[in-house]
């Protein structure tokens, strides 16, 4: 009979659509005696691993390896756990921790499909090809007829150098598929790289052959076969297999050109295949982003450069075909625009289409991107706002619109949105919802006693979002340092952000600060000087000031005296920017009677030295 508890688990994991994660480790248990502790143990193991299940589903894969790694602690020998946890490690890119987890929850239990192909994925990943091997080999032969499974048999006999085992098997796999024109060409196309890597070239030519005997009518058969006498040069063979294969209708006139088109660019012969593509760049019988794949073709096979942009002679011919599918054309002509800097002409033809095709992400995408390229804030900020009604799941325009909102002074308005998109944006992990998180954080951290309390809580929630984003770092850091609180956790976040951005004057800054609280004057003094160094003629008034208090902590009053009197000049120069926010300066005009005063007790330490 099973335990109250784990009735309660099955029950609600069944709920969610996770029956597959229980599996039967956990029903065996439940039939076991336990002690009292035991079982105490294991409760708080389970509750943990629903808590862990759920963070999982709704994206939240640091919270999920904590709580998990509480429940592998409790319960350290239960299959379940130790597969989730092996796979959210994976996934968080802990590939040592995760190998030994996935190979305890096989050896609890080995019929578990989903454990063995976790198992395996990890050996593969780790180059561990034999391992990887035996098991796919269990497995493909519990379940003879699972196709995937010989697929990755396949792989795992050419990785382990068993080339004819693995070309034997891609044999009777195309045996199974000889009615299935897609699945067949898929194996072939693999087959032929196995022969290629087994020096059996000779056996290629057979190959395309027996394809085409099996489907003579398929376009794709009849290009590959096309192509690989280009390849070999079997120039007599290709013009009588393109004459009978328009005589029987197989291809059209128009894919004969094409493969001539390819055959020029074999041979170099760029001038005759420009022409020959010409000539056919608008028969709307032949599919728009193939042409577009072969005007690509035939400008880098001309130029020395990898992934070189498409040649600007070319580019007239691409405006036919946008002209004629714009469906297909436009997104590669725009890219082309935006990566040649020709903002201006990509945005005359994403604005009409952002109002044609507004349901369709990319546009928004590369409007925006061109926006930015162009530097026009008004427009990059016009493209957020209107983005985010088809696209509210992108945090980049969530920040630019609260950005907007914030610049213009309605803050309230600006923290509203940021909440906004803590709820749309997708996914709920990554660089995107970590910066919005950390706006927050920045956005309660300067305002009212209240807020300020609030700040912290968003600070961890955009590290546990994120935790490699140097700003975010940094913010925490130095806002932990003004208030005094947890030094030691901000010393290490502002070394995280260092780390990150070694070269950031700000973030040398924050940690020069901090150094000064610690009275490290030391590392305070050399961090300082970096970001002094680092900021050159933008260096702000905080960085001076803060290199006049580090001074004065070592009695070095003239050098104090001297920076301190910089971070006035810096202060005064700021105040005079005509669009200075009134909060900035009403926070720089208080700052400026205390900068005063270490100034004039400054002097009078250098006028009165102390003996």
């Amino acid at each position: 009979m099973k335990s109250r508890t784990d009735t309660k688990k099955i029950g609600l994991l069944c709920v969610l659509g996770l029956g597959l994660l229980l599996g039967q480790g956990l029903q065996a248990r439940a039939q076991q005696p336990q002690s009292a502790a035991r079982e105490d143990s294991l409760t708080k193991a389970t509750e943990y691993y629903y808590q862990a299940v759920l963070a999982y589903r709704t994206e939240q894969p640091r919270s999920a390896y904590q709580l998990l790694r509480h429940a592998h602690a409790l319960a350290p020998e239960d299959g379940d756990i130790a597969y989730l946890l092996g796979r959210v490690a994976a996934d968080l890119g802990r590939e040592a921790e995760s190998l030994p987890l996935l190979e305890l929850a096989y050896r609890a239990d080995s019929s578990r499909r989903d454990y063995a192909q976790a198992l395996v994925s990890a050996y593969f990943s780790r180059e561990r090809m034999q391992d990887a091997l035996r098991i796919t080999e269990q497995l493909a032969k519990a379940d003879p007829d699972n196709d995937d499974m010989r697929y990755r048999l396949v792989q795992l006999y050419a990785r382990s150098g068993d080339l004819k085992k693995a070309i034997e098997l891609c044999g009777e796999l195309q045996e199974h598929f000889r009615r299935n024109v897609d699945a067949y060409a898929q194996v072939t196309q693999m087959k032929i790289q196995l022969l290629k890597m087994a020096g059996e070239g000779s056996r290629i030519f057979d190959e395309h052959y027996r394809r085409l005997e099996l489907f003579p009518d398929d376009r794709a058969a009849n290009y590959d076969y096309a192509l690989y006498l280009i390849d070999r040069r079997l120039d007599d063979l290709l013009d009588k297999f393109l004459k009978d294969k328009q005589r029987q209708g197989y291809l059209k006139p128009s894919d004969a050109v094409v493969l001539r088109v390819h055959q020029a660019v074999d041979r170099k012969k760029y001038a005759d295949a420009e022409r020959l593509l010409a000539s056919v760049n608008q028969d709307t019988t032949l599919p728009t982003e193939e042409k577009l794949q072969l005007w690509a073709l035939i400008s880098s096979s001309q130029q020395e450069a990898q992934n070189a942009l498409l040649q600007d002679k070319y580019l007239p011919y691409i405006e036919q075909l946008v002209e004629l599918d714009s469906k297909a054309a436009l997104q590669y002509y725009v890219q082309l625009l935006r990566y040649k800097e020709r903002y201006r002409e990509a945005i005359a033809l994403l604005e009409p289409a952002s109002k044609q095709r507004a349901d369709e992400p990319w546009v928004w995408d590369e409007y925006f991107q061109d926006a930015v390229g162009l530097e026009d804030e008004a427009m990059i900020g016009r493209v957020a706002r209107e983005a985010l009604r088809y696209v509210p799941t992108d945090w980049r325009y969530h920040i630019t619109a609260a950005s907007d909102l914030y610049t213009a002074g309605k803050r309230e308005e600006a923290r509203i949105a940021l909440e906004r998109a803590c709820q749309e944006v997708e996914p709920k992990t990554g660089i995107g919802p970590g910066r919005i998180l950390g706006l927050l954080a920045d956005l309660y951290a300067s305002g009212t006693k209240e807020e300020r309390a609030k700040a912290d809580e968003y600070y961890e929630a955009a590290l546990a979002a994120y935790d490699s984003d140097p700003e975010v770092l940094n913010n925490y850091a130095y806002r932990l340092a003004k208030a005094g609180q947890e030094l030691d956790k901000a010393e290490r976040l502002a070394g995280q952000a260092v780390k990150l951005s070694p070269k950031a004057a700000h973030i040398l800054d924050t940690y020069a600060y901090i150094y000064l609280l610690r009275k490290n004057y030391t590392l305070a003094k050399l961090y300082q000087r970096k970001a002094l160094d680092e900021a050159g003629e933008s260096a702000s008034a905080d960085m001076y000031e803060h290199m006049g208090d580090i001074l004065a902590a070592e009695a070095d009053w003239a050098e104090a005296e001297r920076y301190w009197t910089l971070a006035e000049a810096a202060y005064q120069k700021k105040l005079a920017e005509p669009d200075l926010e009134p909060s900035q300066a009403e926070e720089l005009r208080a700052a400026l009677p205390t900068l005063k005063k270490k100034i004039n007790d400054a002097k009078k330490k250098i006028q009165r030295p102390q003996r």
